[in-house]
């Protein structure tokens, strides 16, 4: 016990302690997605997570080399371009992850009963919601994301973290092993 009171009281984790004695609505926004891909991956299998993941990945692709986003805005007369940006990715996300559920990878979202490999979809929560926030807040005009005050957004919207989520999210699914059946 005083092992743990001692690793509590190490100022490494004194200041992430700190961060988080006063969260932010934003920083709830954060939790309820966490808990909400957790609790979906729990119910659902790890490998409509992955598809997830997959299709965040794809939109991100997309959402980046659309051509027809300066046409859009004109058209709609949208006010702020982020938010057209931002509602296509969540579009291209949803198309993506029904396109994946309905294709040959479709093998992947089977669950098996019984088998919930709670620590796979714990971490594959986090890269999910990781990429997710990351990505999103790649739209943000600087204005916006200089409201995001809360030390957790460092985390996410810097250009060298959304690069490392990115890059966290291909190696742990280059990482995980789906059971291998033998060839009858």
């Amino acid at each position: 016990m005083s092992e743990f009171l001692n690793t509590i009281q190490n100022p490494f984790f004194a200041a992430i302690l700190k961060n988080f004695s006063n969260p932010a609505p934003y920083f709830l926004i954060l939790v309820f997605l966490f808990l909400a891909v957790f609790f979906y991956g729990m119910r659902s299998g790890r490998g409509r997570i992955v598809l997830l993941l997959l299709s965040l990945y794809i939109a991100i692709v997309l959402t980046n080399f659309f051509p027809y986003e300066n046409q859009l805005v004109i058209n709609f007369d949208v006010k702020e371009p982020f938010f057209l940006k931002a509602v296509l990715f969540l579009i291209t996300v949803l198309v993506s992850f029904n396109l994946l559920l309905h294709s040959s990878l479709r093998s992947l979202a089977v669950r098996e009963h019984g088998k919930n490999p709670i620590l796979q979809i714990l971490v594959l929560t986090v890269l999910t919601v990781g990429i997710f926030v990351s990505s999103l807040t790649t739209f943000l005009p600087q204005e916006y994301l200089n409201n995001l005050n809360h030390p957790i957004f460092k985390y996410f919207t810097t250009q060298n973290a959304q690069f490392w989520w990115g890059l966290a999210g291909i190696v742990f699914l280059a990482l995980i092993r789906r059971k291998r059946f033998p060839k009858a």
